[in-house]
């Protein structure tokens, strides 16, 4: 049994003001996780306390969501966003529909819509989304944070907004995957075709292995 604390989330309080309304308060954040295993969209199995909705910080006045960072005083004018956007965001019928974890990624992928953050940072974030809502076992809006997760890697590949080349296989993979879990099995063919012709690496053929495996299952119509 030694050692086995070590193999959990911990976490730990920190001091923000909210970029929107200025509201001051205390709020967890993750100080260190341990997965073992992932799916095959990246969604890791973690070993103790899910940190998923811990990644991200929300305001409790205004609903401001954002990382830690997203909170520093050092934030451009133009990358601020107020609490008529946020009140806004949640009157969304969407945000009726998925639970708390992932409202947490979609407002804070729609603040960085809204100040035209890198689309790949947007689409990560609705897919970290997705991720709580398959948690939660709500299939219903974990589509609809798929479709929009596919449709921002899709715009930062597309406009080679993903500043390491390294990444590039990883979501080209990804967005295949995820149009096979939405079941569009022409387009996930596609992306997953286009995984070999990206990879720049050798030590990537991990990439290239996972994608023959996860068209093997579009091509059978397995899910």
């Amino acid at each position: 049994m030694s050692g086995e604390n070590t193999l959990v989330t911990s976490f730990k309080l920190s001091g923000f003001t909210c970029p929107a309304c200025s509201a001051i308060f205390e709020a967890r954040t993750v100080t260190s996780i341990t997965h073992q295993g992932q799916d095959s969209d990246f969604l890791p199995h973690y070993l103790g306390e899910n940190p998923l909705p811990f990644f991200l910080v929300q305001c409790p006045e205004c609903g401001f969501s954002g990382y830690p960072e997203d909170y520093s005083a050092d934030i451009p004018a133009e990358k601020r966003i107020g609490t008529a956007f946020i009140k806004k965001t949640l009157s969304l019928p969407l945000c009726k529909k998925m639970p708390e974890e992932a409202l947490k990624f979609f407002i804070a992928a729609k603040i960085y819509e809204e100040t035209r953050r890198n689309p790949y940072h947007i689409g990560n974030l609705y897919l970290r989304g997705s991720w709580c809502c398959r948690l939660r076992e709500n299939r219903k809006a974990e589509i609809e944070l798929q479709q929009l997760a596919v449709k921002f890697l899709k715009i930062a590949v597309e406009k080679s907004t993903i500043s390491n080349p390294d990444n590039l296989p990883v979501v080209t993979y990804l967005i295949g995957e995820l149009y096979r879990r939405l079941e569009d099995r022409k387009s996930a063919r596609e992306w997953f075709g286009a995984v070999e012709e990206v990879i720049i690496d050798p030590e990537q053929q991990w990439i290239l292995e996972l994608t023959q495996k996860q068209a093997e299952l579009n091509e059978h119509f397995i899910n």
